[in-house]
């Protein structure tokens, strides 16, 4: 396969190989464990995502922060226990299975693992305004298959302090650190403590840092969910591979399909879940 001007394969550790992309005025790394995307950052600013400087690059491990793909369960397992958490896709090898540019902007296709009967397929598009990432299911087999997922996007921010979500005014919302079901505020979310919650909406979410002076729109499709989490001081010290206090470094703000959204593809049916992620002027 001919790669594209700006396009290099690399080792991110023994037997992980990266995908890394320079273009003009931006970069952007692609780990080949869990096809996630680690960093994408225009030249002379702050990364768009968080990467744990304790990260581990190891099949079999998710990698801590960008944005793993969590398929084709979000979550526990829904049959138990001996499953990993969050499903298989980003704990396994994904393999390189097309690239091209169109002008600026990078497109990778990457394929991934098979579960069953169900297979997974990652498409990204990155170029200078942001990153556009598909992820497409489907069901092989001859019974329904019910498939949950999450793009579970670390991004990265001056100071948790420092930011306000717009866009899930009033949305319904299953708070699982409470295991409660609520409406969210009228008002900007803002994260306080431990955030662990599914938000039942389709609308465009803005992201406003005021420290970096950043805002950046998050818009989905195939979803009717996003989630939040942070784990808060408390929990981030449970984390081997989080530095206790880089909890106030990033929020995750998750395009999925997720609780009460999961999707029940047909024989031969697919679904993608897609988000793009672009920066608008802040005011």
């Amino acid at each position: 396969m001919s790669h594209p001007q700006g396009l290099t394969l690399g080792e991110l550790s023994p037997g992980v190989n990266q995908i890394e992309l320079t273009g003009d005025g931006f970069s952007a790394r692609l780990s080949l464990l869990g096809g996630q995307l680690l960093d994408y950052r225009r030249d002379g600013e702050a990364p768009l995502f968080y990467l744990s400087p304790q990260a581990t690059y190891q099949a079999g491990k998710a990698i801590r922060g960008g944005v793993p793909v969590c398929w084709p369960w979000f979550g526990p397992h829904p049959a138990g226990s001996g499953q990993p958490a969050h499903g298989v896709a980003r704990q396994q090898l994904w393999t390189l299975a097309d690239a091209g540019r169109d002008g600026e902007v990078f497109h990778v296709k990457l394929a991934g693992p098979r579960h069953g009967e169900l297979s997974a397929n990652l498409e990204y598009r990155i170029g200078p305004d942001g990153v556009e990432i598909a992820l497409h299911s489907r069901n092989h087999g001859a019974q329904p298959q019910t498939v949950s997922a999450a793009l579970h996007s670390y991004f990265a921010v001056s100071d948790i302090a420092n930011v306000s979500l717009s866009g899930l005014e009033g949305a319904p919302a299953h708070d699982k650190v409470g295991d409660a079901h609520t409406l969210l505020p009228a008002e900007p979310f803002r994260f306080a403590g431990e955030v662990d919650l599914v938000a039942y909406s389709a609308h465009p979410v803005t992201l406003d840092d005021s420290g970096w002076c950043r805002r950046l729109v998050i818009a989905s499709a195939g979803s009717a969910s996003t989630v939040l989490w942070n784990p808060a001081p408390a929990k981030a010290q449970r984390f081997a591979d989080l530095p206790d206090e880089d909890w106030r470094c990033f929020i995750c703000v998750e395009t999925a399909n997720a609780g009460d959204d999961a999707r029940t593809l047909a024989p031969g049916a697919g679904h993608t879940l897609s988000c793009r992620l672009h920066f608008s002027r802040a005011d």
